[in-house]
């Protein structure tokens, strides 16, 4: 890759050596640059270019303004147009004593090449032949022009600048002999009646003359000074472009370094693996070996058993045997009871899981970024850490704490021996995205650069940016239920909640593969479910919904099955589909109409079913959607989506369009759920900070804000109670309820 070189340095370095002399000869130009002739009616641009009027007008392309033809920069135009530009009375006056000096002057109002001017025209700033003058004298177009002869200009050419006598642009018969001090403007006795009378103070034109052409030399003097320090910093161009392109030259062997350490923590990593795994197969191949071995056991002693008994009848009295009956049935059911499991999981299931999502974001989040002093452009500004070799250099935080490259090794993957026993689901957990949101942050997010961008993902609550100063209203929750184990009322995992029509809470207990009912006031009332693939089992459930009509349990199940099941208000089970369709479903809800609607992590997508497993429609939402995790539906065949990284929550319709954004950043931070209450309003939820619920109309108007007195470690799902409650599924392996009405 070519080395970038400094493409602005020599033009600037020409432009800072132009002296003041060649500015002043500049500005001592009698001929137009568009028509390289003498100025006809000059006018000069916001930009201080002057042109000809006639020149202007034929570049001009727009009516309300008019481009520079030498720096591009806009004038914008009034309503007289071109006309309504301010003439350059130095260009005009310069003229003037050129043509008095020489007598030479070309007349410039019929463009006559051959004529001499005999006269000048201060309303059309021409200089005219003796038949422009006649015209001037009899033409109704021309009529108030004020035309005096050069002679007479001969005459007056002595006297100062400061007597010479300027007619009103507005009242052509008058002479500007006052000061609008309010407008700072030179006006006539006519306007100090109308357009600059109450209000306005007016002085006579002579009387502050000299005071505002002093402010005008100030004016002067100071634009000077700043061409000067703008020379000065010209000089340093050169410098700048040479420490850039050394920066330029360390960074790019930086980031080669940067690759050949991960590259090596890679290969570190495979050849880990690649033991670990010869560990577990060796594992069991013993553990293989030994249940062949208790088997071949079993055989040898059941044969022994039967030889016994064979002799035992063949050679010994009935009594005789009988006396040895009970001590035979006792044997012989030990040895009866044993049967090896040989589809036992434990003997033969030995797999590498590869989390790519973790190692493409892991990668993304540490192995470091672009800075560009207090700007960054491929990421957060992390904190420095030292490197291998010994050199301070920055890397990416991952959870708060600095990176380890074994973190790294983690991400790379991990056999499926090392799960606790009791924990043998943690790659669906970090699939499912329910363990990498902490205090409802994605921890994958990168963190912010504190002098940057206020924008970006955090990852610890002490770094979260302020909540927008919006006042929202305390509340406490009146309810809370559940704890951590596996009876009645006891969950593992609580990662969905929802309510029917008759207030009872559906809790979707992911780990424990069941589903419990709870009344409205968390007394349990019924479970259903086990763990397994087979009807009527379930296999990580983790968000519920119900069809309000039938009081229908609608059932999402995550990695492995990705799939959807069905069952009645009873708990039994009636059908289950989706699981060649789905692949990370991650948010249900029900219409009025009975249509399931899915909404999709990861692959960022909406698929609409009927009750019976039929796709009704689907559509990708990847370019307006980062994280979804709930969605809702209206009677309007609106879908609302709640994105945890965008701050928001986005609207579509069935057909998949894009409406509208609800919430924001610094009032919605990392939404968990959003849900449509009885009166219509759309709540959000959230657990930045604290728990907070934000009330919206279905337009996006803020209604109410509310939030917890009490925080939550994390938040799972909301679900709505048509008596004004919600319901919130914690972490902590409890359920709170709220009044928010």
């Amino acid at each position: 890759m070519a080395s970038p070189t400094p493409s602005q340095s020599d033009t600037l370095t020409t432009a800072s050596n132009s002296s003041d002399s060649e500015m002043e000869s500049t500005s001592m130009n009698t001929r137009c640059n568009l028509c390289t002739e003498t100025f006809t009616i000059p006018k000069v641009l916001s930009c201080f270019h002057t042109f000809c009027q006639p020149c202007l007008e034929k570049s001009q392309e727009c009516t309300d303004k008019i481009t520079c033809p030498d720096c591009q920069h806009d004038t914008i135009l009034g309503a007289d147009g071109l006309m309504g530009l301010k003439p350059d009375y130095a260009v005009s006056n310069i003229l003037e004593s050129n043509a008095l000096e020489s007598s030479a002057l070309n007349c410039t109002g019929c463009k006559s090449k051959e004529t001499n001017a005999v006269a000048r025209c201060f309303d059309c700033a021409n200089f005219l032949c003796a038949n422009c003058v006649m015209a001037h004298q009899f033409m109704h177009c021309f009529e108030g022009h004020r035309v005096l002869s050069l002679g007479d200009l001969q005459m007056n050419k002595d006297e100062p600048k400061a007597d010479k006598q300027v007619n009103c642009p507005r009242h052509r018969n008058d002479v500007l002999k006052f000061f609008c001090k309010t407008c700072s403007q030179p006006i006539c006795k006519e306007c100090t009646v109308f357009e600059h009378g109450r209000g306005h103070e007016c002085q006579f034109l002579m009387d502050v003359a000299h005071r505002q052409v002093d402010t005008m030399r100030h004016l002067e003097s100071d634009a000077r000074s700043k061409i000067n320090e703008l020379r000065l910093s010209a000089k340093g161009i050169e410098h700048i472009s040479s420490t850039l392109q050394s920066q330029y030259t360390k960074a790019q062997d930086d980031i080669n370094d940067t690759y050949n350490f991960y590259r090596a923590m890679l290969e570190e990593r495979k050849q880990e693996a690649l033991k670990e795994l010869d560990q577990a197969f060796n594992t069991k191949q013993v553990a293989i070996s030994t249940l062949a071995q208790k088997i071949t056991e079993s055989v040898e002693k059941l044969y022994l058993g039967s030889e016994f008994v064979d002799r035992l009848i063949k050679h010994a009295s009935m009594t005789e045997a009988l006396l040895l009956k009970n001590f035979i049935e006792q044997r012989f059911q030990n040895m009866f009871n044993y049967l090896p499991d040989l589809n036992k999981e434990n003997y033969f299931e030995l797999e590498f899981v590869s989390n790519f999502q973790a190692i493409q974001t892991g990668v993304r989040n540490t192995f470091g970024y672009i800075r560009q002093g207090n700007e960054i452009t491929n990421g957060p500004k992390p904190q420095p850490i030292a490197r291998p070799n010994g050199y301070v250099s920055t890397s990416n935080l991952t959870n708060g704490h600095i990176f380890d490259p074994s973190c790294l090794a983690k991400d790379f993957g991990t056999s499926s021996l090392i799960f606790p026993p009791n924990d043998t689901n943690q790659y669906e957990k970090w699939s499912s995205g329910l363990d990498i949101l902490q205090n409802g942050i994605d921890v994958f997010s990168p963190p912010p650069d504190p002098m940057g961008d206020l924008t970006s993902k955090l990852i610890s609550s002490s770094l979260y940016p302020p909540k927008s100063q919006i006042r929202r209203q305390k509340m406490i929750y009146h309810c809370r239920f559940g704890e951590f184990g596996v009876l009645e009322g006891q969950f593992t995992e609580p990662s969905g909640v929802a309510v029917n029509a008759q207030n009872d809470i559906i809790v979707a207990d992911t780990n424990n593969h069941r589903i419990q009912i709870f009344d409205k006031e968390g007394r349990f009332k019924f479970q259903f479910g086990e763990c397994g693939k087979r009807d009527g089992q379930l296999l990580y459930p983790n968000r519920v919904s119900v069809v309000k009509a039938s009081g229908d349990i609608i059932v999402t199940e995550r990695s492995p099955t990705h799939q959807i099941q069905i069952y009645n208000q009873y708990g039994q089970f009636v059908r289950k589909f989706g699981a060649n369709v789905l692949q990370h479903p991650r948010g249900v809800t029900v219409d009025n109409k009975g249509r399931i609607i899915i909404v999709e992590c990861k692959v960022m997508r909406v698929i609409i079913f009927d009750q019976y497993g039929n796709v009704l429609n689907k559509f990708g939402c990847s370019k307006h959607l980062q994280f979804p995790n709930s969605v809702v539906v209206n009677d309007k065949e609106e879908i609302f989506i709640s994105d945890n990284r965008a701050h928001c929550v986005k609207v579509f319709n069935y057909q998949g369009l894009y409406l509208r954004q609800i919430g924001g950043e610094g009032i919605t931070n990392y939404p968990i759920g959003v849900g449509i209450n009885s009166a219509g309003e759309v709540l959000v939820a959230d657990n930045h900070n604290n728990f907070n619920l934000t009330n919206f109309t279905q337009d996006g108007q803020l209604i109410n804000a509310l939030e917890s007195k009490v925080k939550h470690a994390q938040c799972f799902d909301v679900a709505l109670m048509d008596d004004g409650s919600v319901v919130l599924a914690s972490k902590d392996y409890k359920l709170y309820i709220y009044k928010y009405m």
